[in-house]
């Protein structure tokens, strides 16, 4: 906030009353500079998270898949009350097949900081990463789903359905799930509180 707008003042702050000191117009600034960190961004050691999933998924992991140059960013995920905003339900791995028709080894994390309660959380298909592909109506990158375009693969129904889970994670935990599962980033339903979240994919090292 304080790099968007030097003015506004920061005394009391905190992630929850986010709204309550920024103007919409500022918030579409300081969401510019968050959808795309780094690690170097980072306040905290974010080598010791990736240990301890490594650990869950027993696979080495790294921000880049094996042989590529190119570096997973951070999103940080700034969601204030009653928001309307949010991606339709996609799958990660589509943006790699349909440029690449290839499929690297990788999961999604997803790590709630606030705000996620029984009003907001990340809406998940369970059991969608095992649906095969012909049972899936998708679009590609670019389309227009519903008036509004999208820079994701956006999924129009799977085996006929549409409805998704929402997942609210306990203080303290995240989600760690194939990036073959549908999901999407839902609304932030909560009437007072700001829900910001990261989340970043992870690839398995050595994939050949």
């Amino acid at each position: 906030i304080y790099k968007t707008n030097k003015e506004i003042s920061l005394e009391g702050f905190s992630l929850e009353k986010y709204h309550k000191y920024v103007s919409h117009e500022t918030h579409l600034e300081v969401i510019k500079k968050t959808r795309r960190l780094f690690s170097e961004d980072l306040k905290f050691d974010d080598k010791k998270i990736i240990s301890g999933i490594e650990k869950i998924v027993n696979a080495p992991l790294s921000y880049s898949p094996h042989g590529s140059d190119f570096k997973q960013w951070i999103i940080a995920r700034i969601n204030t009350p009653n928001s309307i905003g949010f991606n339709p339900a996609h799958k990660d791995i589509y943006e790699f097949f349909d440029r690449d028709n290839y499929i690297p080894q990788m999961i999604n994390v997803w790590i709630p900081i606030c705000g996620v309660n029984k009003f907001t959380g990340l809406p998940v298909v369970p059991g969608s990463h095992l649906l095969n592909e012909n049972k899936i109506e998708r679009t590609k990158a670019g389309s227009i789903f519903e008036g509004s375009k999208y820079s994701v693969n956006c999924i129009k129904s799977w085996d006929s359905e549409t409805s998704m889970k929402l997942i609210s994670p306990a203080d303290c935990s995240a989600l760690i799930f194939s990036s073959h599962l549908i999901h999407g980033l839902g609304i932030n339903n909560n009437v007072d509180e700001t829900r910001v979240s990261l989340e970043f994919r992870l690839y398995k090292k050595n994939n050949y």
